[in-house]
């Protein structure tokens, strides 16, 4: 069973009326905030591009010194074919791998053709090379600048995304001198 109460009412008379700081948010304030969140987010997206094209530079150049390392060693197993390393053939005359017996010029070429081989599948558009070059940080894509004195040194050469609002160039290098 139900029982209805009445209750007392303290209202003036008349219509209640809301006042302008009760009523919550303004159309124009909902485009402000929406406004400020989009730029929020068009900022955060940049900075994400910016950090994606920089981890893969940098895992380009990682992969560069691995590879410069890799074939420094491969010329101080194999100092009597230094030439070989130095002027390389267009074709290898022998694959060096196995059972089978190479000369060290032989094996130089088979070393150096491989390790070029799995630059160019690392690091796209990669071009290695040895050269003896007294200024040994130079050089870009089509031009090496090795000067043919000075010490010995592995210059990797390759093109990759550059700023271009800021001129930065998109001609990267890796440069090793081997001891």
């Amino acid at each position: 069973m139900f029982v209805l109460q009445h209750c007392q009412e303290n209202r003036s008379a008349g219509p209640i009326s809301f006042k302008p700081s009760n009523s919550g948010f303004s159309l124009l304030e909902v485009l402000v905030a929406t406004t400020v969140f989009s730029l929020g987010l068009s900022g955060f997206a940049a900075l994400l591009l910016t950090s994606i094209i920089g981890s893969t530079q940098a895992r380009r150049e990682g992969i560069a010194a691995i590879a410069a390392a890799n074939l420094s060693e491969q010329i101080r197993l194999n100092p009597v074919a230094l030439d070989r390393y130095l002027n390389p053939p267009e074709i290898i005359s022998r694959i060096c791998i196995g059972e089978y017996q190479c000369t060290p010029e032989q094996q130089a070429d088979y070393d150096f053709r491989l390790w070029q081989l799995e630059l160019t599948d690392s690091i796209q558009n990669a071009r290695g090379l040895v050269c003896r070059d007294e200024t040994p940080l130079d050089g870009v894509e089509g031009n090496s600048h090795c000067d043919g004195t000075g010490p010995l040194v592995i210059k990797i050469l390759w093109g990759g995304q550059g700023n271009k609002d800021l001129n930065e160039s998109n001609q990267h290098r890796f440069t090793l001198e081997v001891s």
